[in-house]
C-alpha cells in the first residue's frame, strides 16, 4: 500500500492513502466499536477505542494494551502472573508468543479470558 504524507501550511500532518485502505480502516474502527458496545452491555472488560485500534493495526500487543489499561508496569504484571518480567517484555514486543500456560496466567492476572490476549488476525 502506498501512503503519502504531507504537512499543511498550518503544520497539520495529513496522509493520503488508497480508498480501499481507507475503507478497511473505517470498517475495522466500526467493528471495534461494535464489539466494545456489545461487551460493555454484557459487563465484559473493554479497551478504549484508540487502544483497541492500535492493537488491530499491530502497533501494540494485546498484553501491553490490557496491562496499561489496568495501570500495571511489566514488573507488576509479571509478579501477579508469576512469570518473569522479561517474559512479559518478550510477549509485548512480539519476540515471543508466550506459552499457553503463561498466557493463561497473564489472562487470569488481568481478569480476562485467554481470547482477550489473542492477537488480531
Amino acid at each position: 500500500m502506498i501512503t503519502n504524507f504531507f504537512t499543511t501550511e498550518g503544520g497539520e500532518e495529513l496522509a493520503i492513502l488508497p480508498r480501499a485502505a481507507y475503507e478497511a480502516l473505517i470498517d475495522a474502527a466500526d467493528e471495534a466499536q461494535d464489539l466494545a458496545d456489545v461487551r460493555a452491555r454484557r459487563g465484559e472488560p473493554t479497551l478504549p477505542l484508540e487502544v483497541g485500534m492500535a492493537v488491530i493495526k499491530g502497533e501494540m500487543s494485546p498484553v501491553e494494551a490490557w496491562r496499561k489499561e489496568h495501570g500495571l508496569t511489566q514488573a507488576q504484571l509479571a509478579e501477579k502472573a508469576d512469570v518473569r518480567t522479561a517474559t512479559i517484555s518478550d510477549i509485548e514486543s512480539g519476540k515471543s508468543r508466550g506459552r499457553f500456560d503463561v498466557m493463561q496466567r497473564i489472562a487470569a492476572a488481568l481478569g480476562l479470558g485467554l481470547d482477550d490476549l489473542a492477537p488480531p488476525r
